[in-house]
């Protein structure tokens, strides 16, 4: 997991062209339970990570790249809590008028060519279209 992180390296990159780089077993020195790990030579892993990537300039770019979006991801996260917590703090700035609007019609206008008698709401601007029977 360290080489992935550090060299910006998929499992896929490990097992290139079905000839999978050298590794050796080693139990997790964290905790016997856990899943043994697979060291891998480094000189290996710097020659796959400059295959895929073109040149270390290019893999530094990139992992500029990915920082500066995760930056921008934790402010934008923060920002948004910030926000809902400004809400929830002065919760009177934000209510919303959930009181029903009740339309005001005006004179109905009949269309000759639709057949149709037409009212638009003075208030709103709201146009109720309908036939008379």
């Amino acid at each position: 997991t360290d080489a992935k992180k550090q060299f910006l390296l998929n499992d896929i990159h490990f097992e290139r062209d079905g000839n999978p780089l050298k590794f050796l077993l080693r139990k997790n020195p964290h905790n016997p339970k856990y899943g043994d790990m697979k060291l891998f030579l480094r000189l290996q892993i710097e020659k796959v990570a400059i295959d895929v990537w073109g040149s270390e300039e290019e893999l530094e770019k990139e992992i500029e790249k990915r920082e500066a979006n995760k930056v921008l991801l934790k402010e934008k996260k923060y920002q948004k809590k910030m926000k809902e917590l400004r809400k929830a703090v002065r919760s009177s700035l934000f209510t919303k008028n959930l009181s029903a609007h009740t339309h005001n019609y005006g004179e109905e206008s009949y269309d000759e060519d639709k057949d149709e008698f037409s009212k638009t709401c003075d208030e709103c601007g709201h146009v109720l279209t309908y036939e008379k029977m």
